[in-house]
């Protein structure tokens, strides 16, 4: 069974208002901490600190997102789907399917607007997340990671400083199976895509 992650009431409201769906690419990519996209990431988030509201929806919303200026000579472009529910994670670029020397991520996630039934006939709706609930770069690795919203889990809690040790411990026990990429018992698949894949239009950031 999947889990569910309700939506708040503001952004219930926001999908009922664009057709029952509200659909997320970050603005910003995920890198590393030494990539040469952290110094572009951070004018940016100095230039939207300077405007207001509006301004910051408008220049967000002429730029769409933020591309990762490292060179992408010999890498292809993934889409990262989790194997347990089959929703998109995200999508990065890297040189192959192990996600090793992966850049450039942008991750995803959607509201939907779900029915509630009840002896087979609907008598509601109510408003869920699904994709990406979480990305992680591990502080020991490097390796990307990932959270989904249907449970499935390989984020790294071998440098966790605010579980009890033996949680943590018990929780990496269970992350680590199926973490790398490109394995039989992967718990996230990558998958080549164009380099010009839009997932859809990208409603936050």
């Amino acid at each position: 069974m999947k889990r569910k992650v309700f939506t708040s009431r503001k952004m219930s409201l926001k999908a009922s208002l664009s057709g029952g769906k509200v659909e997320i690419y970050s603005f910003f990519p995920i890198d590393k901490h030494n990539c040469e996209c952290q110094q572009v990431i951070h004018q940016w988030k100095e230039k939207l600190a300077m405007l207001s509201g509006n301004g910051k929806k408008e220049a967000i919303a002429r730029q769409e997102f933020i591309v990762c200026p490292k060179s992408k000579v010999g890498m292809k472009r993934y889409k990262i789907t989790c194997n347990n529910c089959g929703e998109t994670m995200g999508y990065c670029w890297a040189g192959d399917e192990t996600l090793t020397d992966w850049c450039d991520l942008h991750y995803t996630s959607w509201v939907g607007k779900h029915k509630i039934k009840k002896k087979g006939k609907v008598v509601d709706h109510e408003y869920l997340w699904r994709g990406c609930f979480g990305h992680h770069i591990s502080p020991i690795t490097e390796q990307l990671c990932w959270e989904c919203i249907c449970g499935e889990d390989t984020r790294d809690f071998r440098a966790n400083m605010t579980l009890p040790g033996q949680v943590a411990h018990k929780i990496e026990l269970k992350n680590k199976i199926g973490r790398e990429f490109g394995k039989a018992n992967s718990k996230f698949k990558a998958s080549v895509v164009a380099s010009d894949v839009i997932p859809f239009k990208r409603g936050g950031h």
